[in-house]
């Protein structure tokens, strides 16, 4: 019987040679993953720069001194979830280790996504990405994060995604957290106003308030009448749908706390009266006596008066920019227009925020209103388009491309809109961006809203045959020529 020989040496040493080159290789494949997915580079290649950062933004996460944790709770359906995940890269590429992202989906992650809403009170039906710093937190909806697209509404079409908002939405939040203090909003009561953080009624500002809240924001009953003056700390007044006017001592406790630089937030419909009127002409703004409405088509059921207002026209004003397109819906709304008065300087710094179509009309009759029959009069009646907001700004110098810090008032002609029963997406917004401007937080209104381009590309008929050709032709018939030649050869 035969014995086996011994290997070859030569043969040995080729298969460890082999065997050595192999895992080699591998160690080699698996460490330049590691230094790629360690160390990487990322470049917007996209024409419009669409997943660009802007240079605040870049500015605020390089800026960050301790870490920032962000948690991401979506359902699979939201419209933004891929738009999200992109950004929150482009974050993470900027801040490294200060940016801790958590994902919480509620349908496979239930026990951890309750103990997150248990511990920071919301609802998990929301999709909302939340940011937190130290012992403070911060909510951004996805709904705040897109520009919705409405016009097909009427064809039954759904809603179109027009800009994404995110970088704005993202960038505020944590520089909210970030600043620290807890800004302080003092909210006039005692004249029947509108009741912040009541829930249960319909005209209450439960839900409004619970936004404000969200920004890092506090609201403080302020009742004038048993302490006549603003406190120190206020950081804004907001004085919201009043039923009696204000005593003497309150107004003038409101007109000091204003010349002192202050910060007045006055929402006054047309069912309102504050006796802050005086107040506002002095800075440029009148309040008209009147009641917005227009003449609407509704089915077959021909001419109707519509009593609530449409907001479609915008300033070009860095609160507003960015609802260009929507339209803000103002129940119980009366108009607002700049004073008369040549000879008052403090006209000149008085922007009008949002307009009516042409359609509207303010009706200075209020029982051809309450009966149903108002009409346009001429001579009498205010022709639109109708001013539904305006806003002073003290520390602008027209002309002069100079801003210094000065009174801010804004007054809007409305206060039904923010009630539990109409709120909507784009007045949540209108107001909250007024807010941050008044309380100076514009950094991240200057971000603007990423808007995606498409793009068509046409290839002639003669393109597409010699493609096909090529793809499904002579790359096949390559490969099988090739082979056959391989077969000879080893024949051979």
């Amino acid at each position: 019987m035969k014995t086996p020989s011994a290997p070859h040496p030569l043969r040995l040493q080729l298969r460890l040679n082999n065997a050595l080159t192999i895992v080699l290789s591998i160690a080699i494949l698996i460490m330049v993953n590691y230094l790629g997915f360690k160390y990487y580079y990322r470049q917007d290649l996209s024409k419009s720069g669409y997943y660009q950062l802007s240079e605040k933004t870049v500015h605020i996460l390089r800026s960050l001194t301790e870490p920032v944790r962000v948690t991401v709770c979506l359902v699979n359906n939201s419209p933004v979830r891929s738009e999200i995940d992109n950004l929150l890269r482009q974050y993470k590429y900027v801040a490294g280790s200060k940016l801790q992202i958590e994902y919480v989906d509620p349908a496979l992650h239930l026990a951890r996504a309750e103990a997150l809403a248990k511990r920071l009170k919301f609802d998990l039906r929301e999709n909302v990405v939340i940011f937190e710093y130290r012992d403070r937190h911060k909510f951004v909806n996805d709904k705040d994060m897109v520009d919705l697209d409405m016009s097909g509404a009427m064809l039954g079409q759904s809603p179109q995604v027009k800009a994404f908002k995110g970088e704005q939405q993202f960038t505020a939040a944590i520089l909210s957290l970030v600043e620290g203090k807890l800004l302080k909003v003092y909210v006039t009561i005692g004249h029947g106003e509108r009741e912040f953080g009541n829930m249960s009624n319909p005209g209450g500002y439960g839900e409004i308030d619970l936004r404000i809240r969200r920004e890092n924001v506090e609201t403080i009953p302020l009742n004038l009448a048993e302490f006549p003056m603003v406190p120190s700390d206020a950081d804004a007044v907001i004085v919201a749908g009043p039923k009696v006017p204000f005593r003497a001592t309150e107004v003038e406790a409101v007109e000091k706390y204003v010349e002192a630089k202050g910060k007045l937030f006055l929402l006054e419909g047309a069912e309102s009266v504050s006796g802050l009127e005086p107040l506002l002409a002095k800075y440029g703004i009148r309040m008209d006596n009147d009641r917005v409405v227009a003449l609407g088509k509704v089915g077959g059921l021909g001419e109707m008066l519509m009593t609530t207002a449409l907001g479609t026209h915008y300033a070009d004003h860095s609160a507003v920019r960015g609802l260009q397109g929507l339209s803000l819906q103002m129940p119980d709304a009366r108009s607002l227009s700049p004073v008369p008065d040549k000879g008052n300087v403090n006209a000149k710094k008085v922007i009008s925020l949002v307009q009516t179509p042409e359609a509207f009309w303010g009706e200075t009759d209020s029982k051809e209103v309450a009966e149903q029959n108002a009409k346009r009069d001429p001579g009498v009646d205010i022709p639109g388009p109708l001013s539904l907001a305006m806003l002073y700004d003290g520390g602008e110098v027209p002309g002069q491309g100079i801003h210094v810090t000065g009174t801010r008032i804004v007054a809007v002609g409305s206060s039904a809109f923010l009630v539990n029963q109409y709120i909507d997406g784009v007045g949540v917004d209108f107001f909250l961006n007024l807010l941050d401007w008044m309380l100076k937080r514009e950094i991240a209104l200057g971000i603007s809203p990423k808007a995606a381009q498409e793009f068509t590309l046409s290839v002639p008929t003669f393109q597409r045959q010699s493609a096909n050709s090529f793809a499904l032709g002579l790359v096949p018939l390559a490969c099988a020529l090739l082979g056959v030649a391989v077969y000879f050869a080893r024949r051979k």
